[in-house]
Order: C-alpha cells, then sequence, then structure tokens
C-alpha cells in the first residue's frame, strides 16, 4: 500500500486550520501561531518522507520476529536449550562455567565492566574468554 500524499495533506489541513481557529479564538499571538505552523509543517514533511519509503511488503519486514516470541534467557542452561549448532552445543556444554556466565550476562546487555565487576574477574581475563570462543565458531 503506498502513502498517499493528498489524503494526508487534506486531513493535516484541516487539523490545523481548526487548529488555529481555536488558537485565535483564545486570542494567541499570530507570530506564535505562524511559528506553529511552520513547526508543524516540518513535522509533517519529516513523517511524509519516512511513510513514503516504508515498504512493509518489503522481504527484510518478515524477516523480524516480534519480541514476545523470543525465549527470555534467565539461566545459563536457557543459553544452551536456545543453540542450534551441535557443535557449538557440546562446546559449550564442555566449557568452562564462567565463558556461560559471560555470555548469560552479555546477552542480558550487560557492558564487560560490568560484567567484570559482577564476577570479580578482570576485563582482560573476561575478552580473553570471548577471543577463545570466537575462534572457536570460525
Amino acid at each position: 500500500m503506498s502513502y498517499n500524499y493528498i489524503k494526508e495533506f487534506l486531513k493535516w489541513q484541516k487539523w490545523k486550520e481548526q487548529e488555529e481557529q481555536i488558537l485565535r479564538n483564545e486570542k494567541v499571538n499570530e507570530k506564535i501561531i505562524q511559528e506553529l505552523r511552520q513547526f508543524d509543517w516540518q513535522q509533517f514533511n519529516s513523517e511524509r518522507r519516512f511513510k513514503r519509503h516504508q515498504n512493509v511488503t518489503d522481504e527484510i519486514y518478515f524477516l523480524f520476529y516480534p519480541v514476545q516470541d523470543k525465549k527470555e534467557i534467565k539461566k545459563v542452561e536457557d543459553i544452551l536449550d536456545t543453540i542450534e549448532n551441535e557443535a557449538l552445543f557440546e562446546y559449550l556444554k564442555e566449557t568452562d562455567p564462567i565463558v556461560l556466565e559471560v555470555i548469560l550476562l552479555k546477552i542480558n546487555g550487560y557492558s564487560i565492566k560490568e560484567i567484570s565487576k559482577i564476577l570479580e574477574l578482570s576485563t582482560g581475563y573476561i575478552y580473553k574468554k570471548i577471543r577463545k570462543l570466537k575462534k572457536f565458531q570460525k
């Protein structure tokens, strides 16, 4: 479905005229009304540009899944349950529990410095574990 500029413009224009009439009835300065019109016009054009280039039938649109479909990862076991690569699963099952804790915290949005404080490990050690994991994936 394409963006109907004329229809949206007419809706905006009608809304704007009603708003300006209310402002004039309230005896608002004409300069302020014109500044509001300019601002709203810029907002309308910005939204119009966005909507005109938005294509919901594009293939990439269907690659994104709703957030509620994703499984929440709160424990290390949840990480292992979500892994489909059998070799990676076996590697992580046998690996150091610290690596799994680092992965869990990283998935939950913690920075390396925060993980370092939580696990009471140096940032260098955590980076070393991450590099080792990345090497395995290649």
